[in-house]
């Protein structure tokens, strides 16, 4: 099969049929291509295949955590520090099961499967927890059974390539703040993807939901959140605008949401009702590139926190994914139809495109996907 990979411009690559281009993600070039990847051998009756599954991947897309690898990965390339002709991301995805092991007995060939991040506990003994892969552009992967969740027939392939991180990431912070019918939730960074996929949790659990984001929405794009108030609000410094403030102080919160500690911490836990519970799953500044002027800096940050925190009775939450069972809950909650938009979809020749989309395009809303033609 055609694969997605960066290339290494250092290198002569034999085995790649087409390069597509450079995508500019931060301050790095990215060069595209693809590269011929032809299907492992996966004998069933290898003792070492017992508990494996080998997957053909249909599509897949990537997450915030993966921008940092992508560009760490072609700055070595540039730099001549990895002699790799070519590497591969991208940390969603689904595929069709073509493989399974002898021990196997809950999927066959043919399945459609998508990752279990489930982190930081698994059931199954020595496999690692959390991420799945990180090179889903591979287009072939052999995975231990215990990471990988059949999908019904209504979810489609472009919303199964960008499920399961955000879907198991949100229901993850869902029920480890306890959030109620009829509680107030505060989600920071509204347009990102793990913000929409935490409000549309939020959503399903019965919760009035306000959005803050930078940018504005259309009512197209808010079409997708009925119920959620939305807020448009300047980057926070130590505070938000006299305005911003005056809305959001409108309704103190039971909840609030934060995909980028580094952005908002501490200055937004003054929104909190006593007793509330702050909660974030990510940063935004993963790499040195990434940071910008308008950026939160100070050393009193953690004094501001700690004294906030205490004063108000706060808790303040840590996620790293989530669990088997909240990726299980999504997907029963899951209908076709009320679910995150996609923004694009793309294809092998389009490797550079897709990965601009993602990562540099501001008019993205939603998740681009790359889809791999089918045998």
């Amino acid at each position: 099969m055609e694969s997605v990979a960066i290339l290494n411009p250092k290198l002569q690559v034999t085995g790649i049929s087409q390069k597509t281009g450079l995508a500019r993600i931060a301050d790095q070039d990215i060069l595209c291509g693809s590269v011929t990847i032809n299907a492992p051998r996966f004998d069933i009756f290898d003792p070492r295949n017992a508990d494996y599954v080998l997957v053909r991947v249909n599509a897949f897309s990537c997450n915030y955590r993966d921008k940092a690898l992508i560009v760490r990965a072609a700055e070595k390339m540039e730099a001549q520090e990895d002699a790799q002709p070519f590497a591969f991301f991208g940390s969603d995805f689904v595929g069709t099961v073509k493989a399974v092991g002898s021990n196997v007995s809950d999927l066959r060939a043919g399945m459609r499967v998508i990752p279990d991040c489930a982190y930081p506990y698994i059931s199954s003994c020595g496999v690692a927890a959390g991420v799945v892969t990180n090179e889903a552009s591979r287009g072939w992967l052999r995975l231990h059974r215990a990471k990988l969740l059949p999908i019904p027939d209504s979810m489609s392939d472009e919303i199964a390539a960008s499920y399961s991180i955000g879907s198991q990431t949100s229901y993850s912070m869902v029920r480890r703040t306890d959030v109620k019918e009829g509680d107030k939730a505060l989600v920071l960074s509204a347009r990102s993807n793990t913000s929409m996929f935490i409000m549309k949790a939020l959503l399903a659990h019965g919760v009035d939901v306000t959005a803050v984001s930078t940018s504005s929405w259309t009512e197209e794009e808010k079409s997708h959140f009925q119920s959620v108030h939305f807020i448009e609000a300047p980057r926070i410094q130590r505070d938000w605008d006299s305005d911003t403030s005056s809305l959001i102080r409108e309704k103190f919160f039971d909840e609030l949401f934060d995909p980028y500690y580094d952005l908002h911490l501490p200055f937004v836990l003054k929104y909190l009702k006593p007793d509330g519970r702050y909660i974030t799953c990510g940063f935004k500044n993963q790499h040195d590139s990434f940071v910008e002027d308008a950026d939160i800096s100070g050393s009193d940050r953690f004094d501001n926190l700690l004294l906030s925190a205490m004063i108000n009775d706060i808790s303040i939450i840590g996620n790293c994914i989530g669990t088997h069972e909240d990726i299980v809950e999504s997907i029963k909650r899951f209908t076709p139809h009320n679910w995150l938009p996609i923004d694009s979809v793309w294809s092998v020749s389009d490797g550079a495109s897709f990965l601009y989309r993602t990562y540099s395009d501001k008019r993205r809303f939603g998740k681009a996907v790359l889809r791999y033609t089918q045998e």
